[in-house]
């Protein structure tokens, strides 16, 4: 069935309220011609008559008097439905999204960052998946998912596209009751006391670990490691030694956050940067929308309970979120 002339059909509506063909076109200004071929054609694709012509002034049928009840109704509908397409034209991203997650961002800003997005302000469908940084670069690169939000950048991949979002300092952790006792001692001394509790050589935050630890040339067994902060902080809580995490990884494992001590890590300190990196020319608009709605979470959502929780923190949090320039093409 083809679509219906509403225009037809509204001029049909003000004949039948006039109750006279040069009544309506005065009011709408046309001519009494083409209100008469408007009122015809209304009349041809309902199939039915509208109006008693025999009759002045000019009598509504009763499909004449539903038509005026509710053409009002479907013009506002149709209107609504229109600026909604043009709306939509407006924004050239996609509509729906594919969000890959680093654990540690998942569990402490996933939440308010999905039912945001979910809420239609940056794309209308949003499916989301957390796990560790390779599964995400390996995903992304097989177009699995659209975007990941993780601590590698994939620097050696040329074809991606980088929006920083949050850098974060790595901390030290220990059981509560080590606290005083560790406070302002080398990092190569608590090494040489007590076990550290890594994280997994297969993860990002594993590796970065290391590679700090060869720098400043500390060699320390490998007794325990972990995937997950949750598992990690289990272990040091519980006394078996400490740790090297950060921020947000404390928020995953906010459960033993009362058994822990944070402790600034000895100098030299380093960190780490999470970035969410999308395929060059899928999501050039897209792209910069969810990295500023991330970072707004960021900023509304996680600084304060990680100040609430690390209060020595204090004023280095306005410093962890990123300031991002436009890539060069």
């Amino acid at each position: 069935m083809p679509l219906p002339d509403l225009h037809a059909l509204e001029i049909a509506a003000v004949v039948i309220e006039e109750g006279s063909m040069s009544a309506a076109a005065a009011l709408l200004g046309m001519t009494q011609s083409a209100v008469s071929q408007a009122m015809k054609r209304a009349e041809t694709q309902v199939n039915v008559t509208l109006i008693h012509r025999g009759r002045r002034p000019l009598v509504a049928t009763e499909a004449g008097r539903v038509l005026v009840a509710h053409i009002r109704e479907i013009s506002l509908r149709a209107e609504r439905a229109l600026e909604e397409v043009r709306a939509t034209g407006l924004r050239p991203e996609r509509q729906d999204l594919r969000l890959g997650m680093v654990d540690t961002f998942a569990s402490a800003v996933g939440p308010v960052l999905i039912r945001y997005l979910m809420e239609g302000a940056v794309a209308l469908r949003v499916t989301a998946f957390s796990g560790l940084t390779t599964a995400h670069s390996d995903a992304l690169m097989r177009n699995e998912i659209d975007a990941a939000i993780t601590s590698d950048p994939m620097d050696e991949l040329d074809e991606l596209m980088r929006f920083p979002l949050y850098r974060e300092p790595f901390v030290l952790v220990a059981p509560v009751a080590w606290g005083d006792a560790l406070r302002n001692r080398p990092l190569r001394d608590i090494l040489f006391e007590h076990p550290l509790i890594r994280y997994s050589a297969r993860s990002h935050m594993g590796g970065q670990v290391e590679r700090h630890l060869r720098r400043l040339r500390i060699e320390h067994p490998h007794v325990l490691s972990f995937d997950t902060s949750d598992s990690l902080l289990a272990m040091v809580a519980g006394g078996v030694g400490v740790a090297i995490t950060t921020p947000l990884c404390l928020i995953q494992g906010a459960l033993h956050l009362p058994a822990l001590t944070i402790l600034p890590l000895p100098s030299p300190g380093f960190s780490r940067e999470i970035t969410l990196v999308t395929r060059r020319g899928e999501f050039d608009t897209l792209g910069p929308r969810l990295a500023d709605a991330a970072q707004a979470m960021l900023i509304k959502h996680t600084l304060p309970v990680i100040v609430a929780q690390i209060p020595w923190l204090g004023d280095a949090t306005k410093d962890m979120i990123s300031r991002r320039s436009p890539e060069p093409e």
